[in-house]
């Protein structure tokens, strides 16, 4: 008999751990997360904060050496249960971060699979050497769906260069989000149940030309959104609120931009880096949170492979430590490098909490999925960056 405290229980055949994180994330959880399986001899356990992990064990293993190990769990079930976490925090990596190198780790064959069938599993992974992870988002908030749509396996849902404003969420099914190249199409995110399909420019500009195409991968079913509706939600919000909104879904759309460049080797460091300072380093544990009001920045990540331009800042933009959205950059996942003339203003976060916790549920959900696919694009960037490398000036 389930325990009245458990609020999300399932199989891992249904759902992955990634899937679950991403879940737990979504909703700004508190609690823990318990595994089983028959293959294991002991359960595996994760703490969250805000749908947050903070702590693990699984045997052993504690912190993000047992999540990790806990991500090759292929078969076995999970529960999670709503409680205070006394657990004393040991895991301040982002969750998208986490996801990311988990499923990575697995795919490399560095962590063990626990579970049957786990040699044909990798396998298939090892075919689709370009593939990223599916992003899911929380439960649908149907009061903002105005009508529902299905789209069979290969149809276009939207096509780059067409005009369109209509914004989706996807009620069942996969899309992937691919954008054209010389060489044909170049994958950028898989978007699973939960996410949107569309950007703040759908309903933001009359006149909309679509910056990718959106196909359906198997029978997928959509719930159209009120557009209106999110229009009108986002001209409440206050003028520096709004800025940072059209600063992330830039910062979104310049890394589809790096993406390609690197696919048709046609990306220059230099514009990235020459005659730049770091203002916040990698990992250098600044919380601030700033807005350019002159010059410029860029933002790059150090590799062991290299370091990768990702993007151009200008003014208006934000960048720096933003507490309630996880984009896996700044400050712990990328460098923030300024140009002699660059003036900034730190920002006062208490106004912008205040503002994204009166959000409706339907328009909360949308900007944590901008912010989910700058991280997972983040990737894909990385991706290709070791695979294309970037031309040398």
């Amino acid at each position: 008999m389930m325990r009245d405290n458990v609020v999300l229980a399932g199989s891992l055949k249904f759902l992955s751990l990634g899937d679950i994180m991403q879940l737990l994330g979504a909703n700004s959880s508190t609690g823990v997360l318990r595994l089983i399986s028959r293959y294991a001899e002991e359960p595996g356990f994760i703490y969250f904060e805000n749908g947050n992990p903070v702590n693990s064990a699984c045997g052993n293993a504690t912190g993000l050496e047992a999540v990790y190990m806990l991500f090759g769990w292929t078969d076995g079930e999970f529960e999670f249960t709503r409680e205070n976490v006394l657990s004393q925090r040991m895991i301040t990596k982002s969750r998208m971060g986490i996801i990311l190198e988990g499923l990575k780790m697995v795919d490399d064959g560095q962590i063990k699979r626990v579970g049957p069938g786990a040699a044909s599993r990798r396998q298939a992974l090892l075919n689709d050497p370009d593939a990223v992870p599916i992003i899911k988002g929380p439960l649908v908030d149907y009061m903002y769906v105005a009508d529902e749509e299905d789209f069979f396996d290969g149809e276009f849902i939207v096509e780059e260069g067409k005009h369109g404003s209509w914004i989706w969420v996807i009620l069942e099914g996969v899309v992937e989000i691919v954008r054209q190249t010389p060489d044909g199409p170049l994958p950028m995110v898989r978007l699973g149940d939960g996410s949107f399909i569309g950007s703040l420019s759908s309903f933001l500009i009359q006149g909309h030309i679509r910056t990718a195409t959106a196909v359906a991968v198997g029978n997928v079913q959509l719930g159209v959104l009120d557009s209106q509706r999110l229009a009108q939600e986002f001209s409440r919000l206050s003028p520096e609120f709004r800025g940072l909104l059209i600063s992330l879904d830039r910062r979104l759309k310049q890394l589809n931009e790096r993406a390609i460049e690197l696919r048709q080797k046609e990306l220059d460091p230099s514009l990235y880096l020459d005659n730049r300072k770091p203002l916040i380093k990698q990992s250098g544990g600044d919380e601030g949170f700033y807005v350019i009001r002159e010059g410029s920045a860029s933002l790059v990540r150090n590799e062991p492979f290299g370091r990768i331009p990702l993007a151009n800042l200008y003014k208006g933009d934000y960048f720096g430590q933003l507490p309630f959205l996880d984009m896996g950059h700044e400050p712990e996942f990328a460098s923030v490098m300024a140009t002699k003339d660059l003036k900034v203003r730190k920002v006062e976060m208490t106004q912008f909490q205040r503002e994204y916790n009166q959000l409706s549920t339907t328009f909360k959900n949308f900007i944590d999925n901008v912010a989910t696919c700058i991280s997972v694009s983040t990737s894909v960037v990385c991706n290709y960056y070791k695979k294309f490398g970037a031309e040398k000036k």
